[in-house]
């Protein structure tokens, strides 16, 4: 049962905002100049709640479960109360409706509404990825006809779509006012922080005393916060950019190794894991050692990285994960992760899922399917047995060579 606490969307939103305020106003006073508006704004209002979003690429599913239920004596017929408990077969239906994974729908949930519904609020049940609706058809005092279970499970599904329509409805209105309340907020306390300036500026003409110098490292590590491993990176001063060194690059492939192998030991565990669900565990992994951090889905260039993980100084990697299907489609994939290097970086990964038989023949193609890529250059070899290494151009530069790890893990299940 979701028991709603005495939080509307608008306090919590309000509380969201004030919070905001204050790390904004906490943050040093050339970095909130320097930044774009549109940067600060993406990367504060990351906070915010995602609406729940079902997953129409996956299907509902419907499960069939007996179990054994004890009816206490004193909730039995009067008549039969002096026989004590009764032990009885009963049935339900489970009927599963996948979401897209969200880490916010306890606090979603619990969240009120302005809106107040005559008939309540139904008890949502969320498990992982899935709304979880159970009916029960037969058991004491229960015989549903099939007439009477379809109809129940359709009144359900769609008073629970419902509810969750309305708290998404609520959600995207606040969202976009936070945005629009921030933007404002942002610009306004550039404009104060620019006058602050040239006041203290023309002070220190006047007392004919020169300003004590601070240390101004405007952004020396990205912090990493106690929130899900899905996030956004802050953004920095412009004029700073770094290369990342070789011995960090397999430092970092060791920890994506060392996760992977796990995926290997037990790959029955991971057979309906998408290419999603798979780097967010790497990601979580990433996280939760590296002093970084690792964003999924981060924008970087031409396109959007699977792995974008941002090491000390800014240093940058990124990495692509696919489930393994082919020729054509790792041909696209080192495309992909080619567009989105700059001639700033070196390095990059491609974390691949095999899913099908014959795993020892995808590491004997591998060769020739590097090789085959028209950006291939040279320095073809093995790092290990399923770790290879390859050196490729960059579009539109032929001049501009990068290293690029591909490692390969089995998940065939029989």
């Amino acid at each position: 049962m979701n028991r709603l606490s005495d939080q509307t969307f608008q306090e919590y939103y309000k509380e969201l905002f004030d919070n905001l305020k204050i790390r904004i106003a906490s943050e040093d006073d050339d970095y909130i100049i320097v930044q774009p508006t549109d940067d600060l704004v993406s990367y504060y209002i990351d906070e915010t709640l995602e609406p729940i979003v079902f997953n129409t690429d996956k299907d509902e599913t419907l499960k069939h479960d007996k179990f054994i239920k004890t009816i206490p004596s004193y909730e039995r017929d009067s008549m039969y109360q002096h026989n004590g408990d009764l032990k009885i077969e009963c049935e339900k239906l489970i009927v599963m409706l996948p979401i897209i994974p969200n880490g916010n729908t306890d606090k979603i949930l619990k969240l009120r509404t302005q809106s107040i519904s005559i008939s309540g609020s139904p008890d949502i049940t969320i498990k992982g990825a899935l709304v979880i609706i159970e009916l029960e058809i037969k058991g004491y005092r229960i015989d549903l006809s099939d007439d009477q279970i379809e109809k129940e499970i359709l009144n359900r599904k769609e008073s629970i779509k419902s509810h969750i329509n309305s708290k998404n409805f609520e959600m995207n209105k606040e969202n976009k006012k936070l945005e629009k309340n921030l933007t404002q907020f942002i610009e306004e306390r550039k404009i104060k922080l620019d006058s602050d300036k040239k006041r203290l500026s023309g002070l220190v003409n006047r007392i004919k005393i020169p300003l004590a110098r601070k240390n101004s490292d405007l952004v020396k590590k990205i912090r990493v916060e106690k929130k899900p491993f899905i996030k956004k990176i802050k953004p920095r001063t412009p004029d700073e950019d770094y290369i990342l060194d070789r011995e960090k690059v397999i430092d970092i492939i060791q920890l994506i190794n060392n996760q992977c192998i796990q995926f290997e030991k037990t790959p029955f565990t991971y057979q309906n894991f998408h290419e999603p669900n798979l780097r967010d565990l790497i990601l979580a992994n990433l996280n939760s050692i590296f002093e970084g951090s690792a964003t999924g889905e981060t924008f970087n260039n031409k396109g959007k990285s699977d792995i974008y993980l941002n090491i000390d100084k800014g240093n940058i990697l990124v990495a692509e994960c696919k489930i393994y299907e082919g020729k054509k489609l790792y041909h696209d994939t080192i495309d992909q992760l080619l567009g989105y290097l700059t001639w700033r970086q070196n390095f990059g990964i491609m974390v691949n899922f095999c899913k099908r038989k014959n795993f020892s023949k995808v590491l004997t193609d591998a060769e020739e399917i590097i090789k085959s890529h028209q950006s291939f250059q040279s320095d073809f070899r093995s790092h290990e047995k399923a770790h290879l290494i390859s050196k490729h151009s960059l579009p539109g530069d032929d001049y501009k060579y990068v290293e690029i790890h591909h490692l390969y893990y089995n998940l065939y299940v029989e």
